[in-house]
């Protein structure tokens, strides 16, 4: 089969190229899966420049979403899941024209979710699902803030708390802003380009403040009365990412989930131990490692019903094949892009 290779660390569209490699088998209670469609996060990216080389062996075929069609299965797995059309998850390697996936975890696909935002619905919508629930500390609020006025803000009089994310143009942050939206919460999403800006207010943002040109401290002082921000979503990390707390209330907290300038937020920032606000790494891995499969099901079926409510809009930005991979990771890695670009067929 074709897969993408990297075998040294490097830039990605430098070091990364597509090889025929042994066809997957599937072993005891495994799937093989034709992949039909697999996503490029930065992640991904950052794992082939080497920033996590201590935790990553060489070669390697990088990806770890997928969609695709079930054509076998190993022994004592149930042959009806053939033909099913699945995210084959709970491994890595899915660059690849096949993979093999453990049935246990792999996720059947609805029927109404196509195939560009189902292999969009784990990373990203499940971590900002339970950085917005689980880990912010937060009650959803009831009801959810109003129709947005223009000129980049809303009314101050909204309902919710709070919550400031930055690199908000990410697919993460355009998922935090509808998902904000359905939780109640007050978006403030810093970008640093206008274009993104009408998208994210469509979306659900209750402001949006291009930090290039903006001090988003009006912003986020005028919507909560001077009180700071409830929540922080950093993507970036590094000096950027501790910008963040200037922006929050005491005993808020910032969840550092990113790594977009390749060092990692520090806890221990001292206007953070002044003001009182914890900055905390989120990683999906230690959920990922410790759910039930009914509740592994469960997070995806949420996810679906969102997407065909039309409550959770997951675009497609481009399609490239495997063979095109360097022209695929850089756009990935382009400004302006309002989607995710996709390693297809």
């Amino acid at each position: 089969m074709r897969a993408v290779l990297c075998e040294r660390f490097g830039e990605p569209a430098e070091v990364l190229a597509a090889a025929t490699v042994p066809d997957p088998q599937p072993g005891p209670g495994e799937l093989l899966v034709r992949v039909t469609a697999r996503t490029i996060n930065p992640s991904d990216l950052l794992t082939v420049r080497g920033v996590y080389s201590r935790h990553t062996v060489l070669p390697l075929i990088p990806g770890f979403e997928a969609v695709g069609v079930v054509t076998a299965v190993g022994p004592g797995t149930d042959p009806a899941w053939i033909g099913r059309r699945v995210l084959p998850l709970k491994g890595s390697g899915t660059w690849a024209e096949q993979v093999t996936s453990p049935a246990a975890w792999a996720v059947p696909v609805p029927d109404g979710v196509d195939d560009g935002a189902a292999v969009q619905s784990y990373i990203n919508p499940i971590s900002v699902d339970r950085m917005l629930s689980v880990d912010s500390g937060l009650e959803p609020s009831i009801p959810p803030h109003p129709t947005l006025s223009p000129g980049g803000r809303g009314p101050v009089d909204q309902f919710g708390p709070v919550v400031v994310a930055n690199a908000a143009a990410s697919a993460c942050g355009r998922i935090a802003a509808q998902t904000c939206r359905d939780r109640g919460y007050r978006l403030v999403a810093l970008v640093r380009r206008p274009e993104p800006v009408a998208d994210l207010l469509a979306l659900g943002a209750a402001a949006v403040v291009n930090v290039a040109v903006d001090d988003p401290g009006p912003v986020v002082m005028g919507l909560t009365g001077g009180a700071g921000a409830a929540l922080g979503l950093d993507a970036i990390g590094g000096t950027t990412g501790a910008d963040l707390v200037r922006l929050l209330a005491p005993g808020a907290r910032v969840l550092s989930y990113g790594l977009l300038s390749g060092t990692l937020l520090r806890p221990d920032i001292g206007e953070a131990q002044v003001r009182g606000v914890a900055v905390r790494g989120f990683w999906l891995r230690p959920w990922t490692d410790s759910v039930t499969p009914a509740d592994w099901q469960a997070a995806f079926a949420a996810v679906f019903g969102r997407i065909m409510a039309g409550a959770l809009v997951l675009p497609v930005a481009a399609r490239f094949p495997l063979d095109d991979v360097a022209a695929a990771v850089r756009a990935a890695e382009a400004p302006g892009r309002t989607g995710k670009v996709l390693l297809a067929g």
